[in-house]
């Protein structure tokens, strides 16, 4: 416990989670999809429409099930990275978003609400960094609702002319309270340290003078 906290506090050491709470989560719903549907091909339908059914669920279901237990048992990337330069979040097949101390304008926690799917969430207590609607529509947003998913909403939402990132520690291996701790303490240590380079444009960059 004692180096759990240590690593936390000490605001010079990279602090990588993982997406295993994730992974489980989603195992379970494909490993659920799977078993249902193919029970039911077992069975033998007797009407088309079950058939398709059946194997649209074990299409939806298999590739769940392996993504599952890929992120489960051997994450390729960390879900969420919180270093001395900023937080990085890996957003599966979609892009990594970097977030620099600098651009944080405030920590917090939230109670975070909405429906993915046919299911309602209500979550507590969740992690959040504000950043800029400028700073969002520049660097987090993705144009592509299919890319985005049903989930966005619940991971940037907007509050008057910012906007929240929510780290949820629903979704990796840490508590609300260590999450928040580990994110609070590295932004007030480096919210003040500029970057030595800056973007110049065609992905060069320069060290600043």
């Amino acid at each position: 416990m004692t180096d759990l906290i240590g690593k936390v506090t000490d605001v010079n050491q990279t602090l990588a989670y993982g997406g295993q709470k994730m992974g489980k989560k989603v195992l379970r719903r494909g490993a659920l999809a799977v078993a249902v549907c193919g029970i039911l091909v077992w069975l033998g339908p007797d009407k088309p429409f079950e058939w398709l059914v059946a194997v649209a669920g074990l299409a939806v279901g298999i590739p769940l099930t392996i993504y599952g237990l890929v992120k489960w048992l051997a994450p390729p990337t960390p879900a969420l990275v919180i270093s001395p330069q900023g937080i990085r979040q890996y957003l599966d097949f979609v892009k990594a978003i970097d977030i620099p101390w600098h651009e944080v304008r405030a920590v917090d926690s939230a109670e975070i609400s909405g429906k993915v799917g046919r299911d309602y969430y209500h979550l507590h207590n969740v992690t959040v960094v504000l950043v800029t609607r400028t700073f969002y529509d520049r660097h987090i947003h993705v144009r592509s609702w299919v890319m985005r998913g049903p989930a966005w909403h619940m991971l940037y939402i907007p509050k008057d002319d910012m906007v929240q990132v929510a780290l949820h520690h629903e979704t990796v291996e840490a508590s609300a309270a260590e999450l928040r701790e580990a994110v609070e303490w590295r932004w007030k240590a480096f919210r003040d340290v500029k970057p030595k380079t800056e973007s110049v444009g065609g992905g060069w960059t320069r060290r600043r003078a």
